[in-house]
């Protein structure tokens, strides 16, 4: 199990940055990145979910074992080449929103221990306030995503 931080916006990104294409425009509005989120992750190249201000720096594990005691989860698929699986954050994804030459990953990203192949991304947040990430080898179908998965406006 590998402990981090749910990030200071109060999300969880997850990135395959062989995929990953984020730039909206310069001057974005949030609307126009929500609806870029929802695309890629519906094209396999990122996983985001909204926790919540309120779970800015709270504890997030990555386990192979799903999580017990669970308020709610959220599922994503991703397609992971060479490039690796990061968890980035959501203000490097708004620096590649606004700058065509930006990537999704910062120097601070850090790489997830999985090969190159389809997963199954979870976030589950708990009863006792953590969360925590589970990626699974998937065969099945894709998750499709209107939205970013708890976030509402």
């Amino acid at each position: 199990m590998d402990e981090y931080e749910v990030d200071a916006d109060g999300f969880v990104c997850v990135v395959a940055p062989d995929g990953y294409s984020g730039f909206v425009d310069e001057d974005w509005t949030l609307p126009d990145l929500l609806t870029k989120f929802a695309e890629q992750m519906n094209a396999g190249s990122l996983f985001v979910a909204y926790p919540g201000d309120e779970a800015a720096d709270a504890a997030l594990t990555v386990d192979a074992e799903e999580a017990e005691n669970v308020i709610r989860r959220a599922y994503g698929v991703v397609r992971v080449g060479d490039g690796g699986l990061w968890l980035t954050d959501y203000t490097q994804l708004t620096m590649a929103a606004q700058f065509a030459d930006e990537g999704p990953l910062a120097s601070y990203a850090h790489r997830l221990d999985v090969d190159p192949g389809t997963y199954l991304v979870a976030l589950a947040e708990t009863g006792d306030g953590e969360y925590a990430l589970t990626i699974r080898p998937h065969h099945g179908e894709a998750i499709v995503h209107d939205a970013v998965p708890w976030f509402t406006n």
